[in-house]
């Protein structure tokens, strides 16, 4: 692989509460499922191994992941959190790659953020060669695309991110709520993404997103 080689390590496994179903199983406008657009995307911006943690939903998540080239790691834990879902992944990672030093980052990333692209992915890698943290940075709290273009709050830096191999060791010993925005917060290479903030918690977050892919009543999962 060559210099600045990153994994791929995709978050699936929330239990979507504020939703009501799966948001790793809501199907765009081609009918692709948000886990499987994701895990396309990060394989499309070159991530390997690519390894996507599934929890809540795990057995509908992994079928419809059954074409894509990933490593499922179960989490029996998912409910304690985000940490608890990224420890999960990057004790798997830190396995698969023990007898390799290849890999010197990690791309973790969200299912639910459609913002999101292979395009933004591969810019993110293009800032990073083997040492620096490199985030999305976005508006917080913006909860629609309209929303976060007229938002004029400073912008957050969170995930998708790449984390160099020296963070694993922290990274791995994640377990509750609190994810990796602690390291992001110093010594990270910010990229913008726009309309990033903009996930898929409610149902209203998923209506005004079928509105702009002109789904309509198009049923979350069909």
């Amino acid at each position: 692989m060559p210099p600045g080689s990153v994994a791929g390590l995709l978050l699936a496994a929330g239990g979507s509460r504020r939703l009501g179903e799966p948001k790793q199983l809501l199907v765009d406008e081609t009918g692709v499922p948000a886990v499987v657009r994701m895990a396309r995307a990060l394989r499309d911006a070159g991530c390997a191994p690519l390894l996507v943690v599934v929890g809540a939903a795990a057995e509908a998540v992994t079928r419809s992941l059954a074409h894509e080239s990933v490593h499922v790691v179960r989490h029996a834990e998912w409910a304690h959190g985000m940490g608890s879902s990224i420890g999960a992944g990057m004790r798997a990672l830190i396995d698969l790659t023990a007898s390799t030093d290849d890999v010197q980052g990690v791309l973790i990333a969200p299912c639910d953020m459609p913002a999101v692209t292979a395009p933004f992915l591969v810019a993110l890698r293009s800032h990073f060669t083997g040492t620096e943290r490199v985030a999305a940075a976005y508006v917080a709290g913006a909860s629609m695309p309209a929303a976060s273009a007229a938002a004029t709050t400073a912008p957050a830096r969170g995930i998708p991110a790449i984390l160099p191999r020296a963070d694993w060791p922290w990274l791995k010993m994640l377990s509750g709520e609190q994810g990796a925005k602690p390291l992001l917060q110093q010594d990270t290479i910010a990229v913008p993404l726009g309309d990033g903030a903009f996930d898929l918690d409610t149902p209203a977050d998923v209506a005004r997103w079928r509105q702009t892919q002109g789904l309509g009543g198009r049923s979350a999962n069909t």
